[in-house]
């Protein structure tokens, strides 16, 4: 729903005060010691789909807050609302996730929550942001997912560690906090997800990353990834990686039974301003794989699909350059080719059309300390072709963000 005329000028009260306060160096602070917090973002989206059904929307909006100090080192503060406006949307043209599915506008207090610090663990404590690989913030629209959850994490030599219980989420499509089991498609009572998880680094660069991710009485995923570099040669390194993501029903069952998983492989050369991408993955029969909460992880998560569907096979190669040193500091361009095929209807094993899709992006963000540093933008464009198709899905994404300093 639109936000009511009271509830939107106390918005741009709060946005226009802190702007008031920002200042060209780091570390700025408000009486008391409070950090302010001002994002700004506008949006523009336009869709059509294989099949022809148009999305279109342009929204302005971002998030704004206040982050306490640490008082006593002991305990911390954080409130942050967020919201995307409607500029331009629509009727009959929703679906871009920017604003509700029927175009309209979005205002929600996304983080809200206190932080205990103590033997250099930290728990923290409703609602909050989590990037995991599978429960993530899926910062792809107007304004993120944000989860309520009660997490302790903490770091032990080379190790950082993150668990706890997570109630509820908030899509990036909606302004209301929703049970997990829930948006996963259960039907039964209400469950959360007990989350796990590491990073582990090693070598000269190397990650592993290890998550447990446990939907209580809907389904319960695994992942794991590593990535090690490997030093070619002056400004030339090769990094090497590989992913794994088995998924199975448990408890309740709430949305079925099945097994599943996913894998990929990767390897990225990267020599100065030049960078190539070969990818592949495979997904298991038993179904597409799940990733209600967040980005899917998938090394080929594009624009308009993740290459995910039951018995999928994909590869992608991918490259992009820097401009900087050729002049024009700032500005980057990047390309992604993927094509999938083996896809199978889990629920009758019937096959799918083949599908491929491209991607182009050119971006570029202000040098830090110059006047408009922390602005970025971005102008992306994708196009999904699908064999028996009437046509290529095609999709424009065209966004602005000014992460204002303080």
């Amino acid at each position: 729903m639109p936000m009511p005329p009271a509830r939107r000028s106390a918005a741009a009260l709060l946005l226009a005060a802190l702007a008031m306060h920002a200042r060209a160096d780091d570390g700025y602070r408000l009486p008391g010691g409070f950090e302010p917090i001002l994002h700004l973002r506008t949006y523009y989206f336009d869709q059509e789909t294989t099949s022809g059904v148009p999305s279109t929307a342009w929204a302005l909006g971002g998030w704004a807050g206040l982050r306490s100090p640490w008082w006593g080192d002991l305990l911390q503060l954080e409130i942050i609302g967020y919201t995307s406006q409607k500029l331009y949307g629509p009727e009959g043209k929703g679906g871009t996730r920017l604003l509700t599915a029927d175009q309209g506008s979005i205002t929600v207090l996304g983080e809200a929550n206190a932080s205990l610090k103590f033997a250099g663990q930290v728990f923290s404590a409703w609602r909050q942001q989590i990037d995991r690989p599978f429960i993530n913030p899926n910062d792809s629209r107007m304004i993120p997912h944000t989860f309520e959850a009660y997490l302790l994490s903490g770091a032990a030599g080379p190790a950082r560690y993150t668990g706890g219980y997570v109630t509820k989420v908030k899509l990036r499509d909606t302004d209301d906090f929703a049970w997990m089991s829930g948006v996963a498609g259960g039907a039964g009572p209400h469950r959360g997800v007990a989350l796990a998880g590491l990073d582990y680094k090693f070598g000269q660069g190397g990650l592993l990353r290890l998550d447990e991710q446990y939907s209580v009485d809907v389904f319960n995923s695994f992942y794991a990834d590593i990535r090690y570099p490997l030093e070619l040669a002056d400004r030339t390194t090769l990094v090497l990686g590989a992913q794994g993501y088995p998924q199975r029903a448990v408890g309740e069952r709430q949305i079925g039974s099945f097994t599943t998983w996913g894998y990929g492989l990767q390897a990225a050369l990267a020599h100065g301003p030049f960078g190539a991408q070969l990818h592949w993955t495979q997904t298991g029969k038993g179904r597409d794989t799940l990733n209600p909460y967040g980005q899917h992880p998938s090394y080929l998560n594009l624009m308009q699909v993740a290459f995910n569907t039951a018995g999928e096979r994909a590869w992608g190669l991918g490259g992009d350059i820097d401009f900087g040193p050729f002049g024009a500091p700032g500005l980057k361009a990047s390309a992604i080719h993927a094509s999938g095929s083996n896809r199978i209807d889990f629920t009758s094993g019937a096959p799918l059309p083949d599908r491929s899709e491209t991607n182009v992006q050119l971006a570029y963000a202000f040098a830090r300390g110059s006047a408009l540093a922390g602005l970025t933008g971005a102008l992306r464009y994708s196009w999904l072709r699908q064999d028996g198709a009437p046509r290529a899905g095609e999709q424009l994404r065209l966004y602005f963000n000014y992460d204002v300093r303080f």
